[in-house]
């Protein structure tokens, strides 16, 4: 059996072909959830990391300066190079 034979068939296919691409509903979703997490993610990263550094380069500047003295520059580096957690 063959399609041409079949005018019916020729005729439905002909109305229901869009052109072959068919979306799918949730086009937006996946691209939108990438760049979401990846703002989010760069945002908590770049807070992280830079809170961090701004207290040991202002300390740097500050000992740089003659503002501190070594002993004092050591000692405040190793509170700033403590790892947070909860308080005890």
């Amino acid at each position: 059996m063959n399609i041409s034979t079949h005018p019916e068939a020729i005729a439905f296919l002909a109305d229901h072909y869009d052109g072959g691409w068919h979306p799918w509903p949730f086009f937006w979703i996946f691209p939108l959830l990438f760049w979401t997490t990846f703002i989010v993610l760069a945002f908590f990263a770049r807070r992280r990391f830079s809170g961090r550094d701004s207290g040991i380069g202002a300390l740097r500047t500050a000992f740089a300066r003659g503002e501190i003295t070594e002993d004092q520059y050591r000692s405040r580096l190793a509170v700033l190079r403590e790892p947070k957690g909860p308080a005890k």
